[in-house]
């Protein structure tokens, strides 16, 4: 997976977030020092709200329900890949990889919703310490949340 950095104001103070793309299933390593999660998996694609359960479920074997801040992402659009240069956002050392790619948002009678928000939000609830968001790159919806 990648590696990224970012800075954001909360409440007037600044904090840098140290971001890992994990492509696999949790191990020992990684959940011993992640201090938080955001899984994400497609409203149209039951398959990805699957994994996200399972992967949800290791993460929980490994650290206990409550140690981990959680997020639950719904986007639009199937979860694919895409070759895209990457770094540590300086520009140097710019590499090719593997990259979640998302089509046009298009929830439609032609590529119906899957996942209905209820589910979603028992799912979250489940989890604890979490936060539900649905996204929508199209319409800018919680993109920036």
């Amino acid at each position: 997976g990648g590696q990224f950095k970012r800075e954001v104001m909360v409440d007037g103070q600044s904090h840098l977030l140290l971001i890992r793309e994990e492509g696999g299933a949790p191990d020992a390593k990684f959940a011993s020092w992640a201090d938080a999660v955001i899984f994400v998996f497609s409203l149209e694609n039951e398959s990805s709200f699957e994994e996200v359960t399972q992967l949800h479920t290791l993460l929980s074997g490994y650290r206990g329900a409550g140690e981990v801040a959680l997020a639950l992402v719904g986007t639009q659009g199937e979860l694919g890949t895409r070759d895209q240069p990457h770094g540590d956002g300086d520009g140097v050392g710019m590499t090719p990889r593997l990259t979640p790619l998302l089509p046009p948002d298009k929830i439609s009678s032609s590529n119906p919703r899957v996942i209905e928000d209820a589910r979603a939000q028992a799912l979250c609830g489940d989890m604890k310490r979490c936060l539900y968001y649905e996204t929508c790159a199209t319409y800018g919806l919680n993109v920036d949340r």
